[in-house]
């Protein structure tokens, strides 16, 4: 192992209190890659995630001006099972500091399509990486590049000591985002008018209180598979399924169930990648006349909306059903909170229930 200068552990010890201060992953991605680009001496570093299977890679780049050619992400997906570095990580699981050298000769590099259709056009001729755990396929890899020169011992030492410290950060920034996320959907189940959070683990979890108590009453008892009722797996199902098919632009809708004190919709929301995510159950009272709604002061387009909002429909479908954009619902939206005096729309539903209750 390539020993470090005092001044260089100083520099990596800084690197691992920024990446590790960051809150979600797209901020851990964009830290990473600079605090890598001024340790390791390199022409561009990337945070790359791809996964083989699907034809699919996410990355970012620092600088972000390095002249990448347009199809790259699609090139380097198409190309991933053929990629010393990514065959190597993905077949023995083994996520420290690697390069192109210690697997091909300069000459097989060369002679390599990976070369070819790649690396010879943006004019990169070494290259080396580490990889992040994640799910098998995925490869999640931070990859530092150069246009001459090989990466030396010392390089490899630096993204060796990093590495762990990164696993560490790039785990609490997920956890950080998904707890945000929920506590998010949390509170916004706790206004009035609010609902019960779902929380799509193994088993099942209620993040508030008879969630799971309202579920079973409102939609059937749950299946020994998965804890929910067999009518919310295969809702739940067709939901992930639009989400996973890239060139569908269906849009997820709520599971209802009607009864004669209203209805209950039921809604999924996706988590971060590798998350199962959550329900929302909100209770849903019928449909106010809006002749009653106007008389509050709002116009008739304002009272439509407000109609809407109370069904639970979001900006985008309300703009659908109005044939208008969903900018000139917001507009609309504001106009009615400045009249009535509330600020979000779980308030309004509850301000409006509770005046047309009266």
């Amino acid at each position: 192992m390539a020993g470090l200068e005092r001044h260089e552990f100083e520099r990596a010890l800084t690197a691992v209190r920024l990446v590790g201060e960051t809150q979600d992953p797209d901020t851990f991605a964009r830290v990473v890659i600079e605090q890598v680009a001024a340790l390791v001496p390199c022409d561009v570093v990337a945070f790359n995630e791809v996964d083989p299977t699907a034809d699919r890679i996410v990355f970012r780049a620092e600088p972000a001006s390095f002249p990448f050619p347009p199809d790259t992400d699609a090139l380097v997906a198409a190309l991933a099972d053929r990629h010393p570095l990514i065959r190597h990580m993905a077949t023995t699981g083994d996520g420290s500091a690697h390069r192109i050298s210690d697997f091909w000769t300069t000459e097989e590099f060369h002679a390599s399509e990976l070369y070819r259709q790649l690396y010879q056009p943006m004019g990169i001729e070494c290259q080396m990486a580490i990889a992040l755990p994640a799910p098998r396929p995925v490869i999640v890899g931070i990859v530092v590049n150069r246009s001459s020169s090989d990466f030396t011992e010392r390089d490899r030492t630096v993204l060796n000591l990093l590495r762990p410290h990164f696993v560490q950060a790039w785990h609490n920034a997920r956890d950080r985002a998904r707890m945000r996320a929920l506590l998010g959907a949390a509170v916004d189940a706790a206004e009035p008018g609010g609902a019960g959070l779902v929380v799509l683990s193994d088993p099942p979890q209620e993040l508030t209180p008879g969630a799971l108590a309202d579920l079973y009453r409102q939609f059937g008892p749950p299946t020994p598979g998965s804890g929910l009722p067999e009518r919310v797996d295969q809702w739940l199902a067709t939901q992930r399924a639009r989400l996973d098919d890239e060139s569908s632009i269906g849009l997820l809708t709520p599971l209802v169930t009607a009864h004669a004190a209203g209805r209950v919709a039921l809604r999924y929301l996706p988590g971060p990648a590798g998350d199962p995510g959550a329900l929302l159950l909100r209770g849903q009272s019928p449909a106010p006349r809006r002749a009653s709604i106007e008389s509050l002061g709002l116009t008739r387009r304002e009272a439509e909306i407000v109609t809407h909002v109370m069904s639970g429909e979001s900006n985008a479908a309300i703009a659908r059903a109005l044939a208008v954009s969903p900018a000139t619902v917001k507009k609309h939206l504001e106009h009615v909170y400045d009249k009535l005096g509330v600020r979000t729309r779980g308030l309004l539903t509850a301000f409006m229930t509770d005046v047309l209750d009266r």
